[in-house]
């Protein structure tokens, strides 16, 4: 009789991860850990050099990951970025960040090693990881194309697969858990469905955002001198964000974006170039006058993101997890979503080292419970910025908890940590913010009693104004309990403790 999940004490016998990109490479990497055989399926041709998949449209775009990110995959993949370093990647270790923000510009000097490449290196960095766990196998040109599931639905046993070559030939793999990593594309909620259980809406964030990338050859003598630019958006001014950045092979990415659907960032190259001028900074602009254009603009549109609320299904079927954009995608333009990636994972880890030493019934609910509990600040903050944006709208069975102060708060914030940057030389402040939206530090770090009466300082500044209307008359003594009322606790997402370090 297959074992269930639910009174696992030793390691399981065979894992299937749906989808081979970083959510599932990440996902294989940890459940090799705790599992005799791991099965990535794949659909697409694995490439034999660093290379965009057709599985993965955004690949073209610019892709980062944020500190968080970082740490968790440099523990299950240890030296990850020398790799990506011995690869070609451009080093970003004390390279200068140009930062535009509405209330000045400052710059930053990132002391960290590490590392920035397109999609398809990082990607290909972490594949190249994953082939050489000996209890990791690859199944490409594979399409899952079902669930296989108990008489009752109320455990999954393996999935249906259909080869995508000219034979199409399908077949049944059991399994004791299957993952799915498949992304945006995932069909779950329709095998959810099929299988006579009732899925609950989804949050949706709909943000009709676009974003446009293009790329540039970069001569020597420039990139010596030049570091990344960011011009943040504006978006009460309908002003979009625009990026540089640099990667492998001497080449830069340019990327124009904007959210609300009024406006999408144009593919065409001289529309694109004078978009580029019209930015916050002009600073952009006359960089890129330097660098040799490659090919034309490309473009990304997507009308919503997602945040799927499996947790809530009380009949879940046992051996079956999903983590990535199938679970919860993003606004990509904020850099979370090969971030949020790891912690999804390194929670199921923590989750099934736990489970040795305690059986726990409903096993899978509990880890996507602590999932979403994980990924409550990346969803909130990239919420509460592109809630900035005339057009787009939260639409969930709760609202979203205090957006309108959230955003009051980081202007006064932003404003005065710029200020302290420049005039006192103590970045301390914006860095901060800046470890905040890196999911590093929880937003509560930021919003606290204390630092709100730094904040108000009685200057009557117009952001000032604004906090304190969105405050209201609450006595000093009761600041903690109104900003209680006013935002999310994130108690649950930040006291988890990390296992000690793996192998890889």
């Amino acid at each position: 009789m297959k074992k269930s999940l639910t009174s696992r004490q030793s390691k399981e016998e065979k894992a299937i991860v749906i989808g081979g990109g970083i959510a599932g490479l990440l996902t294989a990497r940890i459940l090799s850990d705790h599992y005799e055989e791991v099965i990535i399926v794949e659909r697409d041709e694995l490439p034999k050099e660093p290379s965009t998949r057709s599985g993965t449209p955004q690949a073209f775009h610019p892709h980062r990951v944020l500190p968080r990110g970082s740490m968790i995959m440099e523990r299950f993949f240890p030296g990850y970025i020398e790799d990506l370093l011995e690869q070609g990647a451009h080093p970003t270790q004390n390279e200068k960040i140009s930062l535009f923000t509405p209330y000045g510009s400052l710059k930053m000097f990132p002391p960290e090693k590490n590392a920035s490449s397109s999609r398809a290196l990082l990607e290909w960095t972490f594949r190249q990881r994953v082939q050489k766990i000996s209890n990791v196998r690859f199944l490409s040109k594979q399409e899952v194309t079902g669930l296989q599931t108990s008489a009752d639905h109320k455990q999954v046993t393996g999935v249906h697969i259909k080869e995508r070559s000219e034979q199409k030939q399908e077949r049944t793999m059991t399994a004791d858990l299957v993952v799915d990593t498949s992304g945006r594309s995932s069909k779950l909620i329709k095998w959810l469905e099929s299988m006579g259980l009732e899925v609950p809406e989804p949050e949706r964030l709909k943000v009709s955002l676009g974003y446009s990338t293009r790329y540039y050859r970069v001569p020597p003598h420039i990139k010596e001198k030049r570091g990344s630019i960011i011009s943040e958006a504006q978006p009460a001014r309908g002003i979009g964000t625009g990026m540089l950045g640099f990667m492998e092979d001497n080449i830069a990415q340019t990327l124009l974006f904007s959210a609300g659907g009024a406006h999408y960032p144009s593919t065409n190259p001289e529309e694109y170039e004078k978009e580029l001028h019209e930015l916050a900074t002009p600073m952009l602009a006359e960089v890129v006058k330097e660098l040799e254009p490659i090919g034309v603009p490309r473009g990304y549109r997507t009308p919503e993101s997602v945040r799927q609320h499996f947790e809530q299904m009380e009949d879940w079927p046992s051996g079956l997890l999903v983590v990535g954009d199938a679970f919860c995608s993003f606004d990509p333009i904020h850099g979370q979503g090969m971030t949020v990636a790891a912690i999804e994972a390194e929670m199921l880890d923590i989750c099934l080292r736990e489970q040795h030493h305690t059986s726990e019934l409903n096993f899978e609910r509990k880890v996507l419970k602590r999932m979403q509990e994980a990924i409550e600040p990346a969803w909130w903050l990239s919420s509460v910025a592109d809630l900035r944006w005339k057009g787009v709208e939260h639409v969930g069975a709760k609202p979203l908890k205090g957006v309108s102060f959230a955003q009051k708060y980081f202007d006064l914030y932003v404003k005065q940590a710029v200020k302290l940057a420049n005039e006192e030389n103590n970045p301390g402040m914006f860095q901060q913010y800046f470890m905040m939206n890196a999911l590093v530090l929880s937003p509560r770090e930021i919003i606290n009693p204390r630092m709100l009466n730094m904040l108000l300082m009685g200057d009557g500044s117009r952001e000032e104004m604004q906090l304190l209307a969105e405050l209201g008359n609450v006595a000093e003594q009761q600041i903690q309990e109104r900003l209680d009322e006013l935002i999310p606790s994130f108690s649950l997402a930040f006291d988890e403790k990390a296992p000690t370090k793996t192998k890889a």
